[in-house]
């Protein structure tokens, strides 16, 4: 379950940021407060909350089957006890600390130059249009992959509980 959470944290990131094939000189790198700036208008701390809150739904659907498998018979009571598990994991997530963490991969990644040309984009209607869908965007997709994942996720588990249980099968012979 943690490396799910950090393969997604990170995919998440790294999705919001752009890449350039080489760091900017140090006279181009974008100021701290240019970068903050950006991403104020970007909405990245809530583009986060609305990526953990649909992790959330996620998680909590798979650790609900993954539960159910366990317990065919899971009251409402013990599934809340499930989601409330998975609900301490994400409130504990510092958005703050992780927006910090992104400021020095943007100006790593674009020029003063580049951010100026990206801000004024996303000032623009176009831009403030797709900042505005952005979050429902980003729900339906987290959505739709999530479903997937989850499919994929429990067809591979179910082989990898096999593969666990023939090797303590196997050490329990020896």
């Amino acid at each position: 379950m943690r490396r799910l959470i950090t393969l997604f944290l990170f995919f998440s990131l790294a999705g919001t940021a752009f890449s350039a094939a080489q760091q900017a000189p140090d006279s181009d790198v974008p100021d701290r407060a240019d970068v903050l700036r950006f991403l104020d208008l970007m909405h990245a701390r809530s583009q986060m909350i609305v990526v953990l809150d649909g992790m959330a739904k996620q998680m909590k659907l798979g650790a609900e089957e993954g539960f159910k498998s366990k317990v065919p018979d899971a009251t409402p009571r013990q599934l809340a006890k499930v989601d409330k598990m998975i609900d301490s994991i994400l409130t504990q997530l510092p958005i703050d600390e992780m927006v910090d963490a992104i400021v020095p991969i943007y100006q790593k990644h674009l020029t003063k130059s580049d951010l100026a040309a990206v801000t004024a984009f996303y000032s623009s209607p176009a831009g403030q249009k797709i900042l505005k869908e952005m979050p429902a965007i980003t729900a339906e997709a987290m959505t739709a992959g999530g479903e997937i994942g989850r499919k994929s996720f429990a067809a591979k588990s179910e082989e990898i509980d096999r593969q666990m249980d023939q090797l303590v099968k196997e050490s329990k012979k020896n």
